[in-house]
């Protein structure tokens, strides 16, 4: 079962498909489960420019931040980068 996501749901609902979820698959062949915050394409410049820097990946047009490569501690330094993303 998935469990709730640890951000507000704001952040989770501003875009018609915000969370992804597929399957990626690694060397072995094993698939892992991923999910991601998806967020406009211009916020990568300015979450890795930002203090801390937020690396993600831009796919189809999309910032997307992977939750599998977030440690639960951070999740209110990373909030509040994307926060700043939108003034």
């Amino acid at each position: 079962t998935d469990s709730p996501p640890r951000w507000p749901a704001s952040v989770w609902t501003r875009s018609p498909s915000p969370v992804r979820r597929r399957r990626r698959r690694r060397r072995a062949g094993v698939a892992l489960p991923s999910a991601a915050v998806s967020l406009p394409e211009s916020y990568a410049e300015r979450l890795r420019a930002g203090e801390p820097a937020v690396v993600g990946r831009v796919e189809q047009g999309r910032c997307l931040l992977d939750l599998r490569a977030l440690a639960p501690e951070s999740d209110g330094r990373v909030l509040e980068a994307v926060r700043r993303c939108t003034s």
